[in-house]
């Protein structure tokens, strides 16, 4: 185990956005603005993402080899883009502009989807949804942890993280809604627009930080990244590997026997574990220390992908996919909050690009990596194959971070 993170209790706030009540109940308004960014855009994608499959099966006889190839460019696209934000993240005096082109692009490109009538047009409206990502994600978590000192900094990004998955399940209950009322699929891509601009709206009055003088011009130098920060890359990219879409916990659920209607209420409760917990989780990243919270939630993935390789029939299948939902809750907004502390003010933004990256790109390979172990020999060693690889990958991360840490000063 790695020893526990000290926890700053009083900290003047580095920025001009200060905590209304810094170790309190209450996160900056940043935060809270970013959150709610968060959720609706989650809701205007999540909108779109459950009637995807069919609808495209309804229109391309290769939809399969479509839907794959859409998510695999996509997420490559987003990939390539996160560092390089990173880094313009770093030079640039204001963030919210990179933040507002992001949710911008991906606002209008989403509901494009309803138009599409040739199998190129999927692939280009959800490669500039995924463009948007890529603008967005390293200068919105800059943001975020500019906004709150060390001591929040875990319920910050768990805060966060609990309004996307909050916006995520609040997405899909309101597609299952409308289509329930009449409403047709395109009608309901369209209908996404809405939160979507809801979201772009709200950036506006996101508080920019105050942050340090950043270097100017296209030559000038920027604070280096520090390289101790390769001994968290390397086991967060093995993880990675490991941690394949939740897409295949929906057709383990089929593989079981699960009726389709069966499927989008699973999808429901899934996200409701994560929106649910995401937040105390933080709190308690920001007393036990993020990088044991982390750990925690690498162990759950493992634990829970074992089971997954085990367990039969649609109910434990279901009680195994709630308690996997403690993973996303756990470590996603701690990782953030650890890779903060390791790196200095300065280099935020290529830290995050660095993270968001090529955690984008692991998951590219996970789930080439799981789809192929899947085809070749079955859902139950994938899922073993991936509990085992996120087993190791804590394992190392465990013996590496104290490395990733900045030296004690004298």
């Amino acid at each position: 185990m790695t020893p526990p993170e000290p926890v700053v209790r009083k900290a003047p706030p580095e920025t001009g956005t200060a905590p209304e009540r810094v170790g309190g109940a209450r996160l900056p308004r940043a935060v809270v603005l970013l959150g709610l960014v968060s959720l609706l855009t989650d809701v205007s994608s999540e909108m779109i993402f459950p009637l995807l499959p069919a609808f495209l099966a309804a229109r391309f006889p290769a939809a399969p080899l479509l839907l794959g190839g859409m998510e695999g460019l996509a997420d490559l696209v987003s990939a390539l883009l996160k560092y390089r934000s990173g880094v313009w993240a770093d030079r640039a005096r204001n963030l919210k502009p990179l933040v507002l082109l992001g949710y911008g692009v991906s606002s209008l490109a989403r509901p494009l989807m309803a138009f599409v009538t040739l199998p190129w047009q999927p692939l280009l409206v959800r490669s500039l949804d995924r463009v948007g990502k890529g603008l967005r994600s390293s200068p919105r978590d800059a943001i975020i942890a500019h906004s709150v000192p060390e001591g929040t900094r875990g319920r910050a990004f768990g805060f966060h993280r609990g309004m996307d998955h909050a916006g995520a399940a609040l997405g899909a209950l309101v597609a299952m809604a409308l289509v329930a009322w009449g409403l047709s699929t395109e009608q309901v891509f369209l209908a996404a627009a809405v939160p979507g601009l809801l979201a772009v709206l709200c950036i506006f009055v996101v508080p920019e930080p105050a942050r340090e003088p950043v270097a100017r011009g296209k030559g000038a130098a920027l604070e280096p990244v520090p390289r101790r920060l390769a001994y968290f890359l390397v086991p967060v990219v093995l993880f990675g590997v490991a941690n394949s879409t939740d897409a295949f916990l929906l057709l383990k659920l089929s593989e079981e026997g699960a009726p389709p209607a069966l499927l989008p209420m699973a999808w429901l409760m899934l996200h409701a574990v994560k929106a649910a917990v995401s937040y105390p989780a933080g709190w308690l990243a920001d007393r036990l220390g993020s990088s044991r919270v982390v750990l925690a939630g690498w162990a759950l993935y493992a634990l829970s992908y074992v089971a997954l390789s085990q367990v039969r029939g649609v109910p434990g299948t279901l009680a195994v996919m709630a308690f996997y939902g403690l993973y996303h809750a756990l470590a996603e907004g701690a990782e953030k909050a650890l890779l903060t502390s390791l790196v200095p003010a300065a280099a935020r933004g290529r830290a995050f690009g660095l993270y968001n990256g090529l955690t984008g790109g692991a998951s590219l390979a996970a789930g080439l990596l799981f789809g192929a172990l899947w085809t070749g020999w079955g859902s139950a060693p994938a899922f073993l194959v991936a509990g085992v690889l996120a087993a190791v990958s804590a394992g190392l991360l465990a013996v590496l971070l104290p490395r990733a840490r900045p030296a004690a000063p004298a």
